[in-house]
């Protein structure tokens, strides 16, 4: 069989035509017909008695390719505003505090957000928040020293705790020290000395200067001031700002369990990991710091703008279960609760006095997420400025050497 190339358009135009002449002929004619319209147009002979048929109407394929979104560029645009200023959360942290947080930045001004975007943002899934802000997502995260020591006999004296996922007792926290060493954990430097609340997430921190046993002491008593709650027990890691007799007897004196993790078992400690990174690196870097200067500008955004920020519009989700599933059981599934931020979990939880918790909501309606970021952003520019003087300093002192280094190096 001999057939012509035809495009969609010319074998639309010639089927219209021989169409007329099939539906009018006779069962000998058609038969005719048939066998042309086949060898011309190359069609099969049961498709081609289809499309000749009466009630047939030839439709060819489209297919419309063009996504159509919910949310538009606009309602993506003031997305991205909230994203920032709630310090880039994922969706599953963010989604559940939209209503809330876009309610505040109206009320204080900071945004001035369409009405009708308003409503649908309310309404955004987590998964659509990840996908409109993927392109936008930047994270860099770089490897530093370890400086946790193992500590001496007293371990044997600190009991191991391996599961703090079920705690239901608010006060059980957390405890692990944040070098800002630099390159170098050579001579004395700023360790933050992070503490995290395991029933509501709920973190302090204290910029101490060295990792001497009376200044981790004192850091503590710093953040045990400014918990909402009493400190109940404390779970550090194996290093020796922590195992030491100081740290064990205060612990004894204020009747406060002290238990540890497992050497080289970070799982153990995984809550307090986490914090390390939203509340110390992501704010403060892996710049080498090791001035007085530095330490006061640091406390002073621990003691003020970022527990304010971090504590009351920061969410966290807890695990609820985990369970196994698939055929054999060969993947885990884990379950979470609703997103919330510290401030509410304290809210939530019945051990808590209830003139604390009027306290803290009415310093949380006092408070901005807006103007609490740019503040922190303020300092950190400050700290990072002195930061610069202090190594250019040291460039400066050292410029005779460097340039005998490079001479001998061209050489």
């Amino acid at each position: 069989m001999v057939t012509t190339k035809m495009s969609i358009q010319t074998r639309k135009e010639y089927l219209k035509q021989v169409k007329k002449r099939y539906l009018k002929a006779t069962k000998s004619e058609k038969s005719a017909i048939l066998t042309e319209f086949t060898q011309n147009a190359g069609y099969n002979n049961k498709y081609a008695i289809r499309i000749l048929a009466a009630g047939h109407e030839y439709k060819s394929k489209c297919i419309n390719r063009k996504i159509h979104y919910t949310y538009t560029n606009e309602d993506i645009y003031w997305l991205k505003k909230i994203w920032e200023i709630m310090d880039y959360s994922c969706g599953q942290r963010l989604a559940p505090q939209l209503p809330e947080i876009i309610a505040k930045l109206v009320k204080f001004k900071e945004l001035s957000i369409p009405e009708n975007t308003q409503n649908k943002l309310q309404t955004i899934a987590p998964s659509t928040i990840d996908a409109r802000l993927a392109k936008t997502k930047r994270e860099n995260r770089t490897k530093i020293n370890s400086t946790t020591r193992p500590g001496s006999l007293i371990k044997k004296q600190i009991p191991i705790r391996t599961v703090s996922w079920n705690e239901t007792r608010i006060g059980c926290c957390e405890l692990d020290t944040v070098a800002h060493c630099g390159s170098s954990a050579k001579g004395e430097f700023i360790s933050s000395l992070d503490l995290t609340d395991i029933l509501t997430g709920w973190t302090e921190t204290e910029a101490v200067l060295g990792k001497a046993q009376n200044r981790i002491i004192a850091g503590l008593d710093a953040i045990k001031n400014r918990l909402p709650f009493n400190l109940v027990a404390i779970d550090p890691d194996n290093g020796s700002e922590f195992i030491n007799w100081q740290l064990f007897n205060y612990c004894m004196s204020n009747s406060m369990e002290f238990t540890r993790g497992r050497p080289y078992a970070k799982n153990d400690n995984a809550h307090i990991e986490q914090k390390n990174w939203t509340h110390v690196r992501k704010v403060f870097g892996y710049r080498r710091r090791e001035t007085e200067t530095e330490l006061d500008l640091m406390n002073d955004l621990y003691r003020n703008e970022i527990r304010l920020y971090k504590n009351f519009f920061m969410a966290n989700v807890k695990l609820i279960e985990k369970k196994r599933v698939g055929q054999h059981g060969e993947k885990i599934k884990r379950i979470y609760d609703r997103a919330k931020p510290p401030y509410q979990r304290v809210l939530l939880c019945e051990q808590v006095d209830e003139e604390i918790k009027q306290g803290l909501k009415k310093q949380y309606e006092a408070l901005n997420p807006a103007d609490l970021r740019r503040k922190i952003l303020i300092k950190l520019e400050k700290l990072n400025k002195a930061n610069q003087l202090i190594i250019n300093e040291t460039i400066s002192l050292n410029q005779p050497a460097m340039v005998t280094f490079l001479h001998r190096s061209t050489n």
